[in-house]
């Protein structure tokens, strides 16, 4: 039986001579005739698209075959070998994918010729001057789509890409205003728990003010609130004014909070369960935290028992907002955070990878 007539076949099983295989093909091969048989498909007279080979060792376009179950065949087209979809795998030689891949075509809508068929998806979304594209505008709601060639032209007089500066601030305003509701909203949350659950302890630094009786910074004392505070520091509001008046550490003084606590040279901290409170473990509900000099600033949290790992997760903090956390770690004695990364603020001069503490609450 030769290659013809077992196309002829195939195709009349399928009802049609070519089954359409990708609907939204915008190429035609540069010379289909000089390709070789063995890359074509058998049901489609067509090089293979994504090829699949059956267990009796015969190829096609996996749409082909699929289309050809889907029609009711139970059997391979060729040499009526059973067949099933489970029967069918992928081809996954590199040496016969590149060969299909590098298979030259012509591109439909603009006529460049000579394009590597594994390439041409890449000249359709990215230098294809016909081809569809929408306004680089479309995320602030500009309707326009069109032609690459005709995107300058558009954007000469492309309105909201002139109002783009505003459109930015108001969104930027309105993101940081949802994120200090969503903040004030889980405050109250915590609050309300708080007072339901008078076990419960919001831990705040103001009155370490009023223990030193100076506008300052200092280290935490490591018996702070019946807790072990390991590399925790301090800092008033006044100094941070005076000092650090352009800096995310403003940010962390939130609902009248004078004081907060930070983590030393922006290295990791600890805060660790003391046994002089007669209790071995304590639960982390929620805690509030700021960046001081870096954007997404990416803290990794450990919560552990008796030196073993029991719960982690990764926060990011920013620099302009303060945020809220909450975390429902039960049952630990160490909570360790370590500073990963994140990005320079615009504007600012550090780098180190400090963060804010504005308040905790444990249980």
């Amino acid at each position: 039986m030769n290659v013809s007539f077992i196309t002829y076949l195939c195709a009349t099983r399928c009802k049609s001579k070519r089954i359409p295989k990708m609907s939204n093909v915008q190429y035609e091969y540069v010379d289909e005739s000089s390709i070789d048989e063995n890359y074509k498909c058998l049901i489609c007279n067509e090089p293979f698209q994504q090829p699949v080979t059956t267990s009796c060792d015969h190829t096609y376009c996996q749409e082909c075959i699929q289309r050809w179950l889907d029609e009711g065949y139970s059997s391979c087209p060729v040499c009526r070998h059973p067949l099933s979809i489970n029967n069918i795998k992928l081809v996954t030689t590199r040496l016969i994918l590149n060969i299909l891949d590098r298979l030259l075509v012509k591109c439909l809508q603009c006529g460049q010729t000579g394009i590597q068929r594994g390439n041409f998806n890449d000249h359709i979304n990215k230098i294809c001057p016909k081809g569809e594209i929408v306004c680089s505008a479309s995320d602030i709601k500009c309707p326009w789509s069109g032609q690459r060639d005709q995107f300058q032209n558009h954007l000469i007089n492309c309105s909201y890409e002139q109002l783009r500066p505003v459109l930015d601030s108001l969104i930027n305003t309105n993101r940081q205003l949802e994120q200090q509701v969503q903040n004030l909203t889980n405050q109250v949350q915590n609050l309300h728990t708080a007072v339901q659950k008078p076990s419960r302890r919001l831990i705040t630094f103001d009155k370490l003010f009023e223990i030193d009786k100076k506008v300052d910074f200092g280290t935490l004392s490591e018996s702070y609130e019946g807790l072990k505070w390991i590399n925790v520091w301090y800092m008033h509001e006044q100094w941070v004014k005076a000092n650090h008046a352009y800096s995310g550490w403003e940010n962390a003084f939130t609902k009248g909070h004078v004081c907060i606590a930070f983590n030393g040279k922006g290295n990791s901290m600890s805060i660790c369960s003391s046994k002089r409170r007669g209790k071995d473990t304590f639960s982390l509900i929620s805690f509030e935290a700021t960046a001081a000099w870096l954007d997404n600033l990416q803290i990794n949290l450990i919560g552990r028992r008796v030196q073993e790992d029991l719960y982690s997760t990764t926060i990011i903090l920013q620099y302009d907002t303060s945020q809220v956390f909450n975390l429902d770690w039960n049952d630990i004695d160490e909570i360790q955070f370590i500073p990963i990364n994140g990005t320079s603020h615009p504007g600012t001069q550090y780098t180190e990878k400090y963060f804010a503490i504005t308040w905790i609450l444990i249980d």
